[in-house]
């Protein structure tokens, strides 16, 4: 009986996810982050994770697996997944023009021959936005979805600002995306993303906006922090750091680690399967002559020559990334933004994929 019990407890150790934090605490240090945290999950099973550091620079809180982190642009690749499964049931097309996608709003007539597939592989003819452009949008007080028509009214009153076919990475593209997904399955973006991936997937930790609660400093939850130079500014959990609700499909995700890890073996294997096979491939597949497919850019997993999909973004604070291969999965976040550190994210990454060999 005691020999039973021995090997039961051996195999629920060998089970335990290994603990990544002595692998990441270096680089931590030596980049000076206020916290940051990986997992890797393989086969639908963490194999490792870790977190390391404090919520907030100036408090005595450390950071676990369990708090909550902004995935930012992340979120695409999910907005880009509720357009292909209502391409699955009909409801939209690949190569249907936005005009016809939105047909009571006026459009120019430049945008005659930009489809959805041109929008959700940033070639729609958008253009990019500044910060101070994003935080100025006017697009009415009404509810999210109607400030969504409304943005996608005035990018369609004028022609595009580039030639539709070429690449142009564009938050706004999604926004409108996100009016495109609303009109064509009538009901809002928020609840559509809650039902058909939040809800499959089991990511009971994932919402939207900024982590933990708006106001006073809650110890329980990590607090983004903007970088310039050296120094580290907190940033409080407000809707003046997140996106205006006209572009929240571009980035406005956030969850916990082992949930980010699932979402990014989803974007692996399509386990469970919440689109068609060809569907899925076609998400993962860019166009000719680009690297950015649906919602995520074609790479390899960072220090191992094996072909994957990924997307990072940072919103309010907060990094992180996704890689996504054939066998493994790997997501990296840290709670600070600014200076073009996003290069960081591969390089946890990399520290998390070879310490879990």
């Amino acid at each position: 009986m005691k020999l039973f019990l021995f090997l039961c407890m051996s195999a629920i150790a060998l089970a335990e996810p290994l603990d990544l934090a002595p692998a990441l605490e270096p680089l931590r240090e030596k980049y000076k982050l206020p916290a940051c945290g990986v997992a890797v999950i393989e086969g639908g099973n963490i194999t490792a994770i870790g977190v390391t550091g404090k919520r907030r620079i100036d408090r005595d809180t450390s950071a676990t697996a369990d708090d909550l982190w902004h995935i930012g642009s992340c979120t695409k690749s999910m907005t880009a997944a509720l357009a292909a499964m209502l391409v699955d049931e009909g409801k939209l097309r690949w190569d249907m023009p936005i005009t016809e996608a939105l047909p009571d709003i006026p459009a120019h007539p430049g945008w005659q021959k930009v489809t959805l597939e041109h929008l959700i592989t940033q070639r729609s003819g958008i253009s990019g936005m500044s910060g101070r452009q994003w935080r100025t949008i006017e697009a009415g007080g009404g509810s999210p979805r109607e400030q969504r028509a409304q943005f996608s009214r005035q990018i369609l009153a004028t022609s595009p600002a580039l030639p539709p076919g070429k690449f142009a990475y564009s938050n706004s593209g999604y926004g409108m995306l996100g009016a495109i997904i609303e009109h064509a399955a009538n009901r809002s973006y928020e609840t559509l993303l809650r039902e058909r991936i939040f809800a499959p997937l089991k990511l009971t930790t994932a919402d939207f906006g900024a982590p933990g609660k708006q106001g006073e400093w809650n110890p329980n939850q990590p607090w983004g922090h903007y970088r310039k130079a050296d120094e580290l500014t907190p940033a409080a959990p407000s809707p003046d750091n997140q996106f205006p609700p006209a572009l929240a499909p571009a980035a406005s995700v956030h969850m916990n680690l082992r949930d980010f890890a699932k979402y990014a073996w989803w974007v692996s294997s399509n386990e469970p399967a919440l689109v068609k096979p060809e569907t899925f491939q076609k998400l993962k597949t860019p166009p000719k002559g680009s690297t950015y497919a649906g919602g995520m850019w074609m790479t390899e997993l960072p220090g191992i020559a094996e072909p994957a999909v990924s997307h990072s973004g940072h919103m309010g604070g907060f990094f992180g990334v996704f890689y996504s291969g054939k066998k493994k999965a790997c997501v990296a976040v840290f709670n600070t933004e600014g200076g073009g550190w996003e290069w960081l994210g591969d390089e946890l990454t990399a520290a998390a994929l070879k310490a879990a060999r």
